[in-house]
């Protein structure tokens, strides 16, 4: 499942793996926030944001929703542009960030 804009989108893939792509801006937010939501669970999320090129705060809202968990969420393959607002921020000592080879 999953909802995209011209300019970016998420989906949830088999095993509940957030993958997020684009930009990652407040409409984009607006539409996958709710399909998004629908996965927390208490579980740990993980979230592929390889394909991620500009996060502003509503992006981070959604990063932040994953945090809802039992443990911190686990970022995989975050790109430097997102790495950097997660670090002004302080954002980054609520996550794990994991670089994974692309498949």
């Amino acid at each position: 499942m999953g909802r995209s804009s011209r300019s970016g989108g998420a989906s949830v893939d088999a095993s509940g793996r957030w993958v997020l792509w684009g930009e990652i801006d407040v409409t984009v937010a607006w539409e996958v926030h709710e399909i998004l939501e629908e996965t927390v669970d208490g579980t740990r999320k993980t979230l592929d944001l390889e394909q991620v090129t500009f996060i502003d705060s509503s992006g981070l809202r959604l990063i932040l929703l994953a945090c809802g968990g039992a443990s911190r969420p686990r970022l995989l393959n975050v790109p430097p542009v997102v790495r950097d607002v997660l670090e002004m921020t302080s954002l980054d000592s609520f996550v794990d960030m994991v670089d994974e080879p692309s498949a």
